[in-house]
């Protein structure tokens, strides 16, 4: 991962992030894209249901989806990058409708707590945040396969994953079976997957959103 900015304000600039948002530059280069999140509420959101995020980080996509929701819930092993969010959302105006919880996604009394009727996953992007463009995006990231059989036995089998594009289509698609694989582009570039399962797939197999900021 190699960073297109040299400071935290040129990437709330570029990004168009509300200019007191809260965040080291790791976790805003990481986020979401407010276009994106626009986007992902617009197709899933359901003003009846209640959304969490596993690794929320510091509520970005917490930020655009809470007001297409009942309720949202954000799930984070870093209790300072919670810290992040929590102030994000309540800058946002959406905190009261909001739930927080520190641990980690992958323990099943976490997941055990959360009632949910759909989950995002945000793969973590296990890079450290003093040494940039070293790290390990794999190793240090439950078994795909064995979280995704845990969410959906524990709270929700509508699930939605956040990759990063490096990850394939065939990856998911042997882990997974049935899912819709959606290529993220944003501005012109592949920003990201999204891995519908459940009730959230429109179209299986690959399909793509061209957006811009």
């Amino acid at each position: 991962m190699t960073y297109e900015e040299t400071n935290i304000q040129a990437i709330i600039e570029r990004r168009g992030y509300r200019s007191n948002i809260k965040g080291d530059k790791f976790s805003l280069y990481i986020s979401n894209y407010p276009s994106n999140a626009k986007y992902l509420k617009s197709r899933i959101g359901n003003p009846k249901l209640v959304l969490a995020e596993l690794c929320c980080s510091i509520g970005i996509t917490l930020e655009y989806l809470a007001p297409g929701f009942k309720k949202v819930i954000g799930v984070d092993i870093d209790n300072k990058i919670l810290e992040a969010c929590k102030t994000n959302l309540k800058e946002a105006g959406v905190f009261y409708k909001t739930e927080l919880i520190q641990g980690d996604v992958y323990s099943d009394n976490i997941l055990k707590e959360i009632e949910a009727d759909i989950v995002i996953y945000d793969i973590p992007y296990w890079y450290p945040h003093t040494q940039e463009n070293k790290g390990d995006l794999v190793t240090k990231n439950p078994p795909l396969k064995d979280l995704i059989r845990k969410i959906k036995e524990y709270i929700t089998p509508n699930i939605v994953i956040f990759s990063p594009p490096e990850w394939s289509y065939e990856y998911f698609k042997n882990e997974l079976e049935n899912i819709e694989f959606e290529k993220v582009f944003i501005n012109q570039k592949h920003n990201r997957n999204q891995v519908y399962l459940g009730d959230l797939i429109i179209e299986e197999g690959i399909t793509e959103i061209i957006l811009n900021d």
